[in-house]
This record gives C-alpha cells, structure tokens and sequence, in this order.
C-alpha cells in the first residue's frame, strides 16, 4: 500500500509513538511516508531512509504554482473547499489552500492509495479536504486532547473517513458517539504498539526505592500530587527518592513546591528525554507514577505509551484509576489510585516499594507477558493495515465503568 501519513508536527519527543507505528508500516511492506506541517525537536529519533516532507519548508514559488496546478484540476472542488472553509473555521484554524496544495501535488505524483492522519485535530481536516479535492480516502487516529478538550469539527471528521481508531476502549466509546450511529461502524480499537525489544531489561531490578514519572510537566499529568505525596512515603521509605523526567511550563513551580515541603533533596529533574533516555530511567528506576488527573477543560490523559513500556521492561506501575488506564494496569503488576488524591498515593507506592525481590521479579515478569500478548508493535500495524484495507463492523465493547469525576479545580 502507498500509504501517506498527515502529523501536525513531526517527529515530536512526546509522540514517539506515532513514528513508531510509520516504522512498523514501513516494515511489514508498505511505503509510508511522512506529510507534516511544521518539524518537531526529535529530528535525531528518526532514521535517514523515512521520507519526511514539512510544509514550512515548501516555499511560497512553490505554494503558487501547485495551487495554481490543483485549481486548474479541480477549480469546483477548490471553489467548495473555499466555501467549506469559513465552516470549518468557527471551531479551529484552517490552512489556505496554498499551504496544502504542495503535498497534495506530491501525494499524487507517488500514486498515494491511502492518506492516514495522526490526531483528530488540525491534519484530520487537512485530510477530510484532500478527500473532497482529489478523492483519496482517509483514517484518523485521535489520541486525547481533540477528543476531550477541544473537539473541533470532530463529527464531521471521523464521519467522512473511512476508518477511525482510538488506542482503548474509552477513547472508543466517545469516539463513536461523536461520530454518530452510521459512521459508529467504522471506529475501531487499535492500541499502541510498544517496541518490546528494545524495552526490554539488560539487568535485574534494582531493588530500590526510586519512584520514576515520566511526562511533560503539565497540569494534567498529576505530578504535583506525587510531590504532595512524597514526605508520607518519606515516613515510611525514608531513603525514596521521586526522578521526574520531562520537562514543561510546571517545572519552575513544582521545583518551588518540593521546596516548600522540604523535599528537595528527594526529587531529581532529569528534564525532557529521548525515547532511549526514557528506556534508561525505565531500567534504572523501581516503580512507575502515573498520577494524572482530569481538568477542568476536558483535557486528559488516555493511555500514554510509557505505561507499556515500564511494563515490557518489567517494572511495577503506580497509577490514576481513570480513562483507559484500568484496561492495562491491574495487579499483580500495577495498582490503581483515585486521581487527584496524595494520600491513597502514597500508600500503593508504599506497598510497591515493600515488596521483595521475588515478588518484585515476578509480578513484573507478568506485566511483560501481558505487554508482549497485547501490545506488540508489529500487531498493531497489522491490524491498522486490514482495517484499512477491509474496514469491518467492530464487536460491541464492554460496559463502561462508572465516570471518575476528581477533577483539578
């Protein structure tokens, strides 16, 4: 399949897993190639032979002359396209036509079969109007914000592609009602691939008491309710210390926070990471935190990727019992908390923390064997291609459990 990927920005540190789903097409034979509008700062993460276009650097000679081309193909559909777009853009920005008409002439000159975008925000409509200009169908993958925080022309979106997935049961469910009962038969669950082999362990656990959290330092990820929980697990592990690594708007005020509660001392920033940086604090650490909250303005965590990986590479996690993250953390590898609240928190990092090396070893030999069944890369991609190809009615999901109100306020 000639297949183009549409990513807003690419590659970006904190999405590596949307380069590694490209690889893992590119591997099972498919010729992907990369579309984005601007470049991301993880330039170094991708290999030489990915073909990668950025629209910022498609010069203005260049925007003219294949809007002129696309316009001297298409002029009606380009005329709906100017209409449409003053729709579309009371709920988000809209690219000129200009801006787009570059990939789409490339897109058609290498006989593109498929355009697949990443996130339901800005490249989905980009996608939905290369559909209506040059009539390639397309997929979305909505991951979180686009979803639950600003929802911009998402019925319209996953109504007009042909496939859309979410990476769990919850982002599905909300998913398919936003697309309405028709397009419902067409939102599918596809989870994120973890590169199990490259997670994997070089060394025994540590047998410590380092409590890592991995993610940016925005309000959502919860991470000042670790650092409130960190002087009562300080009570009872003395010697625990908390590793944030990634970086964000927060940082200077969760530095300030580990300060007013004497903590200091216990909390290392290690800053923003690449993805083999993240695997080395993985292998370095003794348990994940995950303590992510819901905020006032919809925004959520779904299910970020690291909490597979911290499990391929064997480690216990720790985490909010909220969105899709009940569907991979249970025991005897992980425990669930109430988000928002230090102190059940602390308890169930206390509780990791007390096990044995044995208990350790083996409940994290567990969490691997589950990641490998469910969460393998290659899978994934599999399973994104045959939909692609033969989108089918979805089986029905399970029950949805009772909504988590704990809300950042």
């Amino acid at each position: 399949m000639r297949l183009t990927v549409l990513v807003d920005h690419f590659p970006a540190l904190s999405e590596t897993f949307v380069l590694n789903e490209i690889l893992s097409l590119r591997r099972i034979g498919h010729n992907a190639v990369v579309e984005t509008a601007v470049w991301a700062q993880a330039r170094a993460e991708c290999p030489d032979d990915l073909p990668i276009h950025a629209w910022e650097d498609d010069g203005r000679l260049a925007q003219v002359r294949d809007l002129a081309w696309l316009v001297a193909r298409r002029p009606l559909r380009c005329l709906a396209d100017l209409r449409e777009r003053r729709r579309w853009a009371r709920e988000e920005p809209v690219r000129p036509l200009r801006v787009l008409a570059p990939a789409i002439r490339r897109i058609h000159r290498r006989e593109t079969e498929h355009v697949h975008a990443h996130f339901a925000a800005g490249v989905a409509l980009d996608a939905l109007r290369i559909n209506q200009l040059i009539g390639l169908p397309y997929s979305v993958t909505a991951h979180a914000y686009e979803i639950y925080r600003s929802p911009a022309n998402l019925g319209e979106k996953l109504q007009r592609a042909t496939l859309a997935t979410g990476e769990c049961e919850y982002s599905v469910r909300d998913l398919r009602t936003a697309a309405g009962p028709e397009a419902a038969r067409h939102v599918h669950v596809v989870a994120m691939g973890v590169d199990h082999e490259r997670f994997r362990r070089t060394t025994p656990l540590p047998g410590g008491k380092t409590v890592l959290a991995v993610g940016r330092l925005v309000e959502k990820k919860g991470t000042r309710h670790l650092l409130d929980a960190l002087p009562a697990l300080l009570e009872r592990h003395p010697d625990a210390c908390v590793v944030l690594l990634g970086d964000g708007p927060l940082r200077e005020p969760l530095e300030a926070q580990a300060r007013t509660l004497g903590v200091q001392d216990a909390v290392t920033f290690l800053g923003a990471r690449t993805a083999s940086g993240v695997r080395d604090a993985l292998e370095e650490a003794d348990v994940l935190a995950f303590p992510s909250v819901y905020l006032d303005d919809g925004d959520r965590d779904v299910l970020p990727l690291v909490l597979a990986e911290a499990l391929a590479m064997e480690l216990p996690v720790v985490a909010s019992d909220m969105v899709g993250i009940p569907e991979v953390i249970r025991p005897p590898w992980g425990r669930l908390v109430a988000p928002g609240e230090p102190a059940p928190l602390a308890d169930a990092l206390a509780e990791v923390l007390a096990l044995g090396p044995e208990e350790r070893a083996a409940a994290g030999a567990e969490g691997r064997r589950f990641v490998v069944a469910t969460r393998d890369l290659l899978d994934a991609a599999r399973r994104l291609e045959q939909l692609i190809a033969a989108p089918t009615d979805p089986p029905p999901l399970p029950a949805a459990p009772p909504l988590q109100t704990t809300q950042v306020r």
